[in-house]
């Protein structure tokens, strides 16, 4: 019988992956050849299976698969398949899961040549074993690729070979797995029954042969030497590609910022406040109003002054605002036009329409609304708007 993994590391079946370490690097201290010169063979072969566990538990993948085929494992192998690959332990079925799971063993490709006992013959034979058996299984001609040897490159028959095989489904009939022998039958109702439970059996043992074959290919390539050159290589690509792609990345970032650092507003798309535009648009609508000449005259002057003194202190905002429109503007001289507009004139007569309002329901007489009018008469706006807050409030 084989021994357990879990027992050749003196460890539970539910330790975790640190415990396994800590329990392969103490059995690792205690085997190792160089510390029994008193028996080397005798350590050197428990040292390679001591290696062969942490191998198999240390990987999550195949310590889950050894996990759940465990007992298989452990049955005593067969001896046409002991120590090598010499054919199946069944003429009539052919190679049988078992037969596939005695190789699930590090230590059987621990010597990585083309001799009779390392890695590229131990898997060449297994593999040609189970394609012969696949091709007398149909009659298409059609037959899986061959392992191949160390001199096989991955980019011509190793990537191909793992590529098929790693798809792998079985064409065997597993008539052999038959429960009942539908002859015996006693009627044709039994025979229906004899071969669905029949098909059943046979399904469950094409899957197990299917999976343990696919597990199989995934534990050799894993190991295979060829398969990991090519995933370094792979792997160094991937970094060349992302550093090149960082570096262009950078370089892009960088071309950006110089064209910001260079880039200059046009004369089109630089806002100018034009003075002579505001005085005659102000002096066409003051005329349209029949406003007073001297008004309008004052009005633009005090816009010219304003934007002269906000050319002035670029860094000082002045907002002016008209609290009856509750609009804000960036200079007096646009606040004045504003006043002079329709609008605005409008929203005062409102206010004061509602002022007389709130005058009358409060109980003022027409005296003090005439000397209200009177007083709207000299109000200046900003007086005028004290007592509109005033009144809101």
């Amino acid at each position: 019988m084989k021994t357990c993994y879990y027992e050749l590391l003196e460890i539970g079946r539910d330790s975790s992956p640190d415990e396994i370490r800590k329990a392969y690097r103490r059995q690792a201290l205690l085997l190792h050849p160089d510390k029994n010169m008193h028996s080397v063979e005798e350590a050197t072969q428990k040292f390679a299976q001591v290696q062969a566990a942490y191998e198999i538990l240390s990987d999550p993948d195949e310590r889950a698969w050894y996990d759940s085929h465990r007992d298989q494992i452990l049955r005593e192998a067969s001896p046409a398949t002991t120590g090598g690959f010499d054919g199946p332990s069944s003429a009539s079925a052919g190679t049988k899961t078992q037969d596939i799971l005695h190789f699930f063993d590090p230590g059987l490709f621990a010597i990585i040549d083309d001799s009779e006992i390392g890695f590229f013959t131990i898997a060449r034979k297994v593999f040609a074993q189970l394609a012969d058996e696949e091709a007398q299984a149909t009659d298409d001609g059609v037959r899986l690729p061959d392992f191949g040897d160390s001199r096989s490159s991955w980019a011509g028959e190793t990537r191909y070979f793992y590529a098929a095989w790693s798809g792998f489904s079985t064409r065997k009939p597993f008539d052999w797995c038959d429960q009942y022998r539908l002859p015996d039958a006693p009627d044709r109702r039994v025979r229906r029954a004899m071969e669905k439970e029949n098909k059943k059996l046979r399904d469950a043992a094409k899957k197990e042969y299917n999976d343990t074959v696919k597990a199989f290919v995934a534990f050799i390539k894993k190991r295979d030497p060829r398969s990991k050159q090519s995933t370094a290589e792979s792997e160094q690509r991937q970094q060349d590609m992302a550093t090149k792609v960082k570096e262009q990345a950078a370089k892009a970032r960088a071309a950006h910022r110089n064209r910001f650092k260079s880039y200059e507003d046009q004369d089109w798309a630089t806002p100018e406040y034009d003075d002579q535009f505001w005085d005659e648009e102000y002096r066409t609508k003051a005329k349209k109003e029949n406003v007073n000449s001297e008004d309008v005259e004052a009005v633009t002057a005090a816009g010219a002054q304003a934007n002269a003194d906000s050319d002035d202190d670029e860094n000082e905002i002045i907002v002016y605002e008209c609290v009856f429109c509750k609009k804000t503007f960036k200079s007096e001289k646009q606040l004045g036009v504003h006043e002079q507009s329709n609008k605005h004139q409008k929203m005062v007569r409102d206010i004061v329409r509602r002022m007389k309002k709130e005058n009358a329901r409060i109980g003022h007489d027409s005296a003090e609304e005439d000397e209200f009018k009177d007083a709207r008469e000299t109000f200046s706006v900003e007086d005028l708007a004290d007592e509109v807050s005033h009144l809101s409030t």
